[in-house]
């Protein structure tokens, strides 16, 4: 007999309830509904999963999940640098908690920027670790580095026609080459590093690295334009004859831009500077964790494959300096580097100094004996002919007069007298052209032959001259007297060479220093004496046989000015 129990009752209780059914485990189903309210249902849930999906974005984007507020952070770029950046760094903002701003701003304008309160950059992108030193002792901040390089490019020279060359003394030496400064940008810096570089490997002598650096600060002191950037100077190789030093990111860009280019970038075969572009955090204390955060975050994007696409379509060369794709640029180069930086800093004051224009009081003998024959012409002739080519030595900005000398040369008891007053070379002139070609005239006239004659006066006359460049003393200027004369002092009424030295040394002025800089015309010249009066205040003295001698002393002369500054 079949059992009247439990399942009997739920089936009798599911059969009573409207559209189920039972499947005789005791499991109802019930129908699906197809009317109005099954409809509201599924419209419901599809908004809360759009709704959620919506709010997760704008979770996401204000920070309420997982990135807390948003932060804005600033970079200071490398001019160059800026557009490739902002494009990696816009990237970067859209895939995390960073909202990245990138300004470019100029080597020179860097330590303003670093010093300017709330307003200082958190970051900043230089053209070079040796810049960024630099800037960062300057202003006294820490270097606190978040990459040492986020991308490189290689030092190049370009020109239409530039000759091949070995080192970079010989870059340097290169005619009508321009420049950067070195002491705002890292191609301006280029030569001397890679010249420093050299020096270190004993290839080079620190003389020859002197010598380059005068010639270099002498042209860029006579050539400096007006608007002087990387596109400016670009532009001055692409319409003439001029070389550059640029990078091979700007020389690509320039080319890229400029569709008929004639302008080619090389290396010296000795090796090459590379700028590498680091990383600096730069932020207030407050902020310096948020900047090492961002920085990180935008160095990761940077080192992706996105990252290293746009910045080899920008020119750049990866952090490594792996030569770019395609064979474009320099391809690979030798690296030449510094294992002690400071060396530069050295340099950079030489440069510093050899960067103030020279205001100076040449002083010519014209006595008797410089008409005695000397190689072809006479003493004189062999001191113009100098005097030509110096004058071609000296920028635009020097100062520079002329005074004739003999005994008796400006009237009784005085010695000396006026060619022409010490103005600045490229000032116009009286009777038309500018002083530096009036100056030549008044050589030339004051050193013919009908000018030459009586005994030397050169004590009396030494002393003046030093008086003169010291009571018109400029501060924006090195001053200093170049004496040359061929012979001894004659003049019995004149001052001995101990009590000239005495006066000399009595006169010495800390605030108003005037190096006395003495060169003997053939080797008559009392060399002695010379010396002396040249070591009494700090100059040097040449004896010279030859107008190239004499030129080597004009570079000598621009030389002496650095030894204040030390190696």
């Amino acid at each position: 007999m079949p059992a009247s129990g439990p399942i009997d009752a739920r089936a009798a209780r599911g059969n009573g309830r409207r559209g189920g059914a039972d499947d005789g485990f005791g499991f109802e189903h019930r129908r699906v509904s197809t009317g109005r309210r099954g409809g509201w249902l599924w419209g419901v849930a599809a908004l809360i999963v759009v709704a959620a999906l919506v709010t997760g974005v704008v979770l996401w984007r204000t920070g309420a999940v997982g990135c807390g507020d948003r932060e804005s952070v600033t970079i200071a770029s490398d001019p160059a640098m800026t557009g490739a950046l902002r494009t990696v760094a816009q990237q970067a903002s859209e895939d995390s908690c960073f909202d990245y701003d990138v300004n470019g701003v100029a080597g020179a304008e860097v330590p303003g920027q670093l010093t300017s309160g709330d307003k200082t950059p958190d970051l900043w992108v230089s053209d070079s670790q040796i810049q960024a030193r630099r800037v960062t002792t300057q202003v006294r901040k820490d270097l606190n580095l978040v990459a040492p390089s986020i991308a490189t490019s290689p030092t190049v020279v370009a020109g239409k026609d530039v000759p091949e060359v070995g080192s970079w003394v010989d870059v340097m030496k290169l005619p009508d080459l321009r420049t950067g400064s070195p002491i705002d940008t890292s191609t301006g810096d280029a030569p001397i590093v890679g010249a420093l570089a050299e020096v270190n490997n004993k290839n080079l002598s620190e003389r020859q690295l002197t010598e380059a650096m005068t010639v270099l600060a002498v042209q860029q002191n006579n050539a400096r334009l007006a608007n002087d950037n990387e596109g400016t100077r670009l532009n001055l190789a692409n319409t003439s004859d001029v070389p550059v030093i640029t990078t091979e990111q700007q020389y690509l860009l320039f080319t890229k831009t400029h569709p008929g280019s004639e302008l080619k970038a090389s290396v010296p075969a000795d090796g090459t500077v590379m700028l590498d572009y680091p990383m600096v955090n730069t932020a207030s204390s407050a902020r310096r964790d948020v900047a090492a955060e961002a920085g990180k975050t935008l160095v990761d994007r940077l080192s992706s494959a996105d990252g290293q696409k746009a910045l080899n379509g920008a020119g750049y060369r990866n952090a490594e300096g792996a030569p770019l794709p395609d064979g474009a640029g320099v391809g690979q180069v030798k690296v030449l580097g510094l294992d002690d930086p400071t060396e530069v800093d050295k340099a950079i004051r030489q440069w510093q100094v050899l960067g103030v224009p020279i205001r100076t009081l040449v002083v010519e003998d014209t006595s008797g004996s410089m008409a005695a024959p000397a190689g072809g012409t006479t003493r004189a002739g062999l001191l113009i002919d100098a005097s030509m080519q110096g004058l071609k030595l000296f920028p635009n900005n020097s100062e520079i007069g002329g005074w004739a000398f003999s005994i008796d040369k400006g009237g009784p008891s005085q010695d000396w007298k006026w060619m022409l007053p010490i103005r600045r070379l490229d000032a116009p002139a009286v009777n038309g052209g500018t002083h530096r070609e009036e100056l030549a005239r008044a050589v030339r006239q004051g050193l013919s032959p009908s000018q030459l004659g009586g005994g030397t006066g050169l004590y009396d006359t030494t002393l003046a001259a030093f008086k003169e460049v010291q009571n018109s003393y400029d501060p924006n200027y090195s001053n200093s007297v170049i004496i040359m004369t061929d012979g001894q002092n004659e003049d019995p009424n004149s001052i001995g060479l101990d009590e000239l030295l005495a006066d000399l040394k009595d006169l010495e002025d800390p605030a108003r220093p005037v190096l006395v800089l003495t060169i003997g015309i053939s080797e008559d010249a009392d060399t002695d004496a010379l010396k002396a009066i040249a070591d009494a205040t700090g100059g040097t003295t040449y004896v010279a046989k030859t107008p190239s001698d004499i030129q080597n002393v004009f570079v000598d002369a621009i030389q002496a000015r650095i030894a204040a500054a030390g190696r």
